[in-house]
């Protein structure tokens, strides 16, 4: 009976004992050390070290209408962050949403931008007095201008770097390094060990965010975006779950990364249906295009491993076994009576499908305690032919 259970799977073709053989080899992911190393440079040189060096040229060494060495390094820092991040993107691991990423690039330069203007304006206003701790209209020198709408100008130029300036600038920035980690997400298994030179930049980087965040000027928007990644993992878990167990997950992950040549955690449509196989499923071209056309992926496109997941699940609904078996039996019960000769069962398994020998069919029809000339009620026949089989 147990050798009638495996008989599905043992066939000595199948690509499951040949599937790590023929899979392509991986290519490791690469640091990136040059992108991350200018990001850190440029974060405490043109970002951090901006005020240092106002310090050792201070404003008054400049004429008032002319830009101080604090503007230069805002301007350096508006042309460089930019290219800095729009290269990082270029190197993900994943594609990336690129519609997206320039929305954020166009956004990002268009509040550094404004506060640039706005930053430069209040540093002259406070060489000429100008009270940080008191509102636009309570300050001594602007309260008394006149006309009155002066003020409200005034009260635009803080409202515009205050506030719209930098929720231009960080916003986008936080949405480009989100969208980029999400891209480097990769299964456990598959994760490799940071090497030194990301340690070594590590140090500093944390250092400049931890001073951002005292600052209280980043401190939600960093706090929104690890949230953000951690719920992206946490939902891709989730829709996992819903549909295999753990060590079925596992499985799968394993196969997949095999085919993943460029470690994108997607494989090439053309392998879709070697992977399936490999897992057990039987799945024929026309059911491949199916589960491809129902995702609207091409021939020559990718599979991320959250759709072949669901693909896998439609697979495997479709090749359930038990299902399968009733409906052979129903199509021959005409009458509808949900019984069928042994007899004709015997001719079936004998002479149709994977063939039985009449030994098999003995000790089948001996296990579930049917005679020769008996009649079966194929629902409970099917229901015991499908339980798997018991594991000493």
């Amino acid at each position: 009976m147990e050798n009638v259970r495996k008989r599905r799977g043992s066939d000595p073709h199948s690509t499951a004992g040949v599937c790590k053989e023929n899979a392509p080899k991986k290519e490791r992911r690469p640091f990136h050390f040059d992108l991350w190393l200018c990001l850190t440079l440029q974060n405490w040189v043109l970002d951090f070290g901006r005020p240092i060096a106002m310090i050792v040229l201070p404003l008054e060494w400049f004429p008032l209408n002319k830009p101080s060495v604090g503007d230069y390094f805002h301007m350096i820092y508006n042309v460089v962050a930019p290219f800095l991040l729009l290269k990082l993107m270029e190197r993900a691991p994943r594609p990336v949403p690129h519609t997206a990423v320039h929305l954020c690039i166009i956004t990002f330069v268009m509040g550094a931008s404004i506060h640039l203007v706005g930053d430069s304006i209040n540093h002259r206003l406070i060489l000429s007095g100008y009270q940080l701790h008191l509102s636009v209209r309570e300050n001594p020198i602007i309260k008394d201008l006149k006309p009155a709408s002066l003020i409200d100008s005034f009260e635009l130029l803080y409202f515009y770097d205050e506030h719209l300036g930098h929720l231009m600038w960080y916003i986008p920035f936080f949405i480009i390094v989100l969208i980029y980690f999400r891209a480097c997400f990769s299964d456990s298994d598959h994760q490799e060990k940071m090497p030194l030179s990301g340690w070594l930049l590590l140090g500093p980087s944390s250092l400049y965010y931890w001073y951002l965040a005292t600052e209280a000027q980043i401190t939600g928007l960093f706090l929104l975006a690890f949230l953000a990644m951690f719920t992206e993992g946490s939902a891709a878990a989730l829709e996992m779950a819903k549909f295999f167990t753990p060590a079925q997950i596992s499985e799968f992950k394993e196969c997949f990364a095999l085919y993943d040549k460029k470690q994108k955690s997607k494989i090439e449509s053309k392998d879709l249906i070697t992977v399936m196989r490999c897992l057990g499923t039987s799945p024929t071209l026309g059911e491949i295009e199916r589960h491809l056309q129902v995702h609207k992926i091409g021939k020559t496109g990718e599979v991320d491993f959250s759709t072949f997941l669901i693909m896998m699940h439609r697979q495997m609904q479709q090749e359930d076994p038990k299902n399968e078996i009733l409906e052979a039996f129903r199509m021959t019960d005409k009458q509808k009576k949900g019984q069928i000769q042994a007899a004709e069962l015997r001719a079936k398994l004998t002479t149709l499908g994977e063939k039985l020998t009449n030994k098999e069919v003995d000790d089948l029809f001996k296990e579930a305690n049917i005679k020769s000339n008996g009649v079966i009620n194929y629902e409970a026949f099917t229901q015991m032919v499908t339980l798997p089989p018991v594991d000493y």
